[in-house]
Parts: C-alpha cells; sequence; structure tokens
C-alpha cells in the first residue's frame, strides 16, 4: 500500500445517524488506468445493533453492536 493516510472526523452526522471517528485512505496501482484503485475504510458509532448495506459492488456498509464500518473503492479518482 502507498500513501497510506488516516484523517480524524470525529463530527454526528444527523441525516445519517451516526458519530463519524475517523478514515483511512489507501491506493492500490495507479488510480485511473483500470487496474489501481482509491480505497476508503470508515469508521463510526451508530445506534444499531447489526446491519448490513451495499450501495455497488465496490461500497457497503457493516454494522455490529454499534460500531459502523463503511468501505469504498474508486476506480477513476483518488479520495481525499
Amino acid at each position: 500500500m502507498k500513501n497510506l493516510r488516516i484523517r480524524w472526523i470525529f463530527r454526528h452526522d444527523e441525516t445519517q445517524r451516526h458519530l463519524r471517528l475517523f478514515r483511512v485512505l489507501w491506493e492500490r496501482g495507479h488510480v485511473g488506468d483500470g487496474k489501481g484503485y482509491s480505497a476508503k475504510l470508515a469508521v463510526g458509532l451508530t445506534p444499531r445493533l447489526i446491519g448490513f448495506h451495499r450501495d455497488t459492488r465496490t461500497d457497503f456498509i457493516v454494522s455490529v453492536l454499534g460500531l459502523r464500518v463503511h468501505y469504498s473503492r474508486s476506480y477513476g479518482g483518488i479520495f481525499t
């Protein structure tokens, strides 16, 4: 992994009803050439015991005992 970054967020999201704690961001390969990608793993707290939601094949949210983990990939651009 190159360009591994950790961003502290620590803010409450009223719309999605969770507390965002931090994000981990990284790139694999060369982003934009169809082989490499940019990835984001966001961690937060939510008032759910268990849950799973998948938006696309590269984006999903898992909640277990109040801990919310959101994983996302981008093949065309870099997450900031």
